[in-house]
């Protein structure tokens, strides 16, 4: 069960999901989207950020943030080692105007009213904090919790109480179909065996394929994209 996850068990997941392996279904958006976020983090200023990590359970891109944290919460619905405070991201229970830095990776599919979550998020965050967060658009279902995907125009509807949005194609179409290619075939591997034998054989050179496409930079389409990264600002 995942309340019974140690602590060493969550961070050995998060390193998996910063650090992705090559033998990893998901490699090439995990990948990308650390690069984003990498770059995102190093263009927000500040040394002794306050973070509210929104779905924080594993927190795998708290590692980005170096030394420049003051104070860093972990709200989630679900309690673990790592959670500071057990809650929903749709009733936050912090004063306006708290936090510098809100991050909400891979949670937004999960909130039953997305906008009010936002409109929440926007509320904690002190101005022009920042929100930075990713979204499955083109993705298969992880679990039956999931309630949403998510398309540009949707995301600046959700986000619309921020004055400034920007979104980002973790990768392009081209990426996302070499990516859903990947999961389907860890998903129909029925037996563990073989499922271990295709992570070791066809999926890596799927991902190795992929690297070179998104590399040569063939197109800039990204109606297949699977995920989208995003970088808000109250």
């Amino acid at each position: 069960m995942k309340d019974e996850q140690s602590r060493a068990d969550l961070l050995k997941i998060a390193h998996a999901r910063l650090h992705p392996s090559i033998t990893n279904p998901n490699y090439l958006v995990l990948r990308r989207r650390a690069q984003i976020f990498t770059r995102w983090l190093e263009s927000i200023p500040g040394d002794r950020l306050t973070i509210l990590d929104v779905g924080g359970y594993y927190q795998p891109y708290r590692p980005l943030l170096d030394n420049r944290v003051c104070r860093y919460v972990a709200l989630d619905i679900q309690g673990s080692p790592l959670v500071d405070v057990v809650g929903s991201a749709e009733q936050i229970s912090f004063k306006a105007d708290t936090f510098d830095l809100v991050a909400a990776t891979q949670v937004f599919e999960f909130f039953r009213e997305p906008r009010l979550a936002a409109t929440e998020i926007c509320r904690v965050l002190k101005p022009r904090g920042h929100l930075l967060m990713s979204v499955a658009a083109i993705a298969p279902r992880t679990r039956d919790e999931e309630h949403w995907r998510y398309l540009p125009a949707g995301l600046k509807s959700v986000l619309c109480a921020f004055s400034k949005v920007e979104i980002v194609p973790e990768v392009t179409s081209i990426g996302g179909i070499i990516r859903l290619n990947a999961c389907a075939l860890s998903m129909f591997s029925k037996y563990g065996f073989v499922r271990s034998l295709v992570h070791h054989t066809l999926v890596p050179i799927l991902n190795f394929g992929g690297l070179a496409v998104e590399a040569a930079r063939l197109t800039q389409n990204d109606q297949l994209a699977g995920n989208y990264s995003v970088l808000a600002q109250k």
